[in-house]
């Protein structure tokens, strides 16, 4: 169908009977009866309300009420050039009452309570402008939301359930939700909104971000004992009690877990012992030992360069040096061009380039927050922050669908570092985030995370059952303050020098998948007789694990979690949803078909991938 101006629409959803109730005099409330519809525009989804007829209450004489939204964020008086936090009204032949903004546009639907009489919607916007109610007298307020729901993000503010909150399904919402707040500064300082709408866009920002004084700056202040209650607002489709869980369900055996066996790790892997693994072309030979070497011990600082560009998948294990000098120019010339792609947009087609303008101005304002205090970023007009600046955006170019999400600058900011050149640290980034998966931190349906969560919560249930019945009693079992460990793998919780050494550890992908989930029970269990020695409740336990950040010890650290792993590998019991989490099969766990007894680390079976 076609409307007015020659737009062409389409009717997605129609109810009638939908009624707004006002006061215009003496005699009481005035009804306007009206259809609202769903419609499908060029640019959207919008939401619109038309009367039928006026009651006969409403007299033409009386002062004229009509409302229109306006630039699709508020409404106002039609006859007023007069009006309170929204644009001046401009002439409209809608009629009275009449209203349409677009969905994405909404911020909060306010819902009735049942049992109450007819039941009605209010539309608040972003701007915070209240539309007015719509009564629906023949019902139907119940499917309209769920057409809603087809095309934004709907879920139910849990501390307020009459108040639902809209979030669009869009990677730019995402991003969105990392830049709109920042808590728990390095000074401890709690920044942050209490508005249900924040909360919940917010939601990857307050998990993830405890200390990012390097980030946005708040608009509002709270003391830390209301974190508790914002963190109830985060949205039903990052809970780990929804129906999405039924995937990972299981059945927790009554038995536990053997004793925890004592782990020796060894020193850093040197450079003497690097070119041992380096045959006379320059091959990297023997690849399993050698990651086994840098698993148990991680390396030397003056060797990460070289061999980050291996086990980062730029350079594979086969190659000799002429062929990676062939491939670094190939690679050289490929970033160059994609650089070149959003380095020559003009000025005046970054005006009609939204996505471009948006995400570069998200970048500009991460990166210049970014490990400043770190010599390497430190002091004005640092040459460092504009490559820094340059990467990120050439990884919008190398990754259009995804483009630039907060977080992202703090897995660059080390590999830069190691790097220091360009070329090297972009592709080394693209393979930390493509190559080994962690991309998936970042998809804008946030299904990854939510996995990361559920697949932790069930392992701490057999891995810690104590720990998990007590966060349980606390309401902390969701894990969310694990949800920074887990989106940039700790980058916030260790100095520079120890991520580095994390990371390399994780990379090696060893002594099993998801190693990043052991290190998470690994930290937790060194903290769980303190939280109930001191009976620490969900806001005393979110406070205490921010508070760790920079004072966790590595190597204790990595001991316990692969202390954890052997304990698994060795628990005939463990369910097959778990087995399948850290990736053992069943002559790994426990006994194998013949009847011998499975390998005592799964390091030992690793094929050569230089093969």
């Amino acid at each position: 169908m076609m409307a007015s101006g020659d737009v062409e629409t389409q009717v997605l959803y129609e109810q009638s009977g939908v009624f707004i109730h006002t006061t215009q005099d003496e005699a009481g409330d005035v009804l306007f009866g009206g259809k609202i519809q769903v419609i499908r525009k060029s640019d959207g989804a919008y939401i619109e309300w038309n009367p039928i007829r006026e009651i006969e209450n409403h007299s033409p004489e009386k002062t004229e009420t009509d409302w229109t939204v306006v630039n699709a964020v508020s409404y106002q008086r039609e006859n007023s050039k007069v009006t309170e936090n929204v644009t001046v009204a401009q002439p409209s032949r809608r009629s009275r009452y009449a209203m349409s903004f677009p969905l994405v546009d909404t911020k909060t639907i306010r819902r009735s309570k049942r049992g109450l009489g007819w039941s009605y919607l209010m539309f608040v916007l972003k701007d915070g402008v209240s539309l007015p109610p719509l009564h629906f007298h023949e019902g139907g307020s119940t499917a309209l939301v769920k057409e809603l729901k087809k095309h934004v993000i709907i879920s139910t503010n849990l501390t307020d359930s009459c108040q639902l909150i809209v979030l669009p399904h869009n990677t730019d919402a995402l991003t969105q939700s990392f830049t709109e707040l920042k808590i728990m500064g390095e000074t401890s300082a709690t920044k942050f909104f209490k508005d249900p709408y924040t909360a919940t866009m917010g939601g990857f920002s307050k998990v993830t971000n405890f200390l990012r004084d390097t980030l946005t700056t708040p608009t509002a202040s709270r003391p830390f004992d209301e974190y508790a209650e914002l963190m109830a607002d985060l949205p039903s489709i990052l809970s780990v009690n929804s129906e999405a869980e039924q995937s990972y369900e299981m059945v927790v055996p009554e038995s536990r877990l053997g004793p925890r066996p004592e782990v020796e790790r060894r020193d850093p892997l040197t450079k003497a012992e690097w070119e041992s693994h380096l045959d006379k072309e320059g091959r990297v030979i023997e690849v399993p030992e050698l990651l086994k070497k840098i698993f148990q011990g991680g390396m030397d600082p003056s060797i990460r360069r070289d061999v980050w560009k291996f086990i980062l998948k730029y350079y594979p294990w086969n190659s000799t040096r002429t062929e990676r000098i062939a491939l670094r120019k190939r690679k050289e010339d490929e970033y160059f061009c994609m650089k070149a792609q959003w380095k020559t947009i003009t000025p005046e087609q970054e005006k009609r380039f939204s996505t471009i303008r948006e995400r570069k101005n998200i970048i500009d304002k991460d990166v210049i927050r970014t490990d400043r205090t770190h010599a390497y970023y430190e002091g004005e007009h640092n040459p460092h922050l504009e490559i820094l600046n340059d990467v990120l955006m050439t990884y919008c170019q190398y990754n259009f669908d995804l483009g630039y999400v907060q977080g992202m600058s703090d897995l660059l900011s080390p590999i830069l570092m190691i790097m220091e050149k360009e070329v090297d640290a972009f592709w080394c980034f693209a393979g930390f985030l493509d190559e080994l998966g962690l991309v998936m931190n970042f998809d804008m349906e946030q299904e990854g995370m939510r996995n990361q969560l559920m697949q932790l919560n069930s392992m701490m249930q057999i891995v810690d059952p104590k720990l998990y019945s007590y966060l349980q009693s606390k309401e902390c079992s969701n894990l969310y303050f694990c949800f920074r460990w887990l989106l940039i793998w700790f980058k916030r919780e260790f100095t520079m020098d120890n991520i580095c050494r994390v990371w390399e550890v994780m990379w090696t992908g060893l002594p099993c998948k998801n190693f990043h989930f052991l290190m998470c029970l690994a930290i937790l269990d060194g903290e769980r007789d303190l939280l109930e020695r001191e009976n620490y409740d969900f806001n005393d336990i979110l406070k205490h694990v921010n508070e760790l950040s920079f004072h966790i010890d590595i190597e204790v650290i990595l001991r316990r979690a692969e202390g954890i792993y052997l304990q698994l590998l060795e628990y005939p019991d463990l369910p097959q949803a778990l087995r399948d989490v850290i990736g053992l099969t069943l002559e790994e766990n426990g006994t194998a078909e013949d009847g011998s007894h499975a390998s005592e680390s799964s390091i030992e079976v690793l094929a050569d991938p230089s093969e």
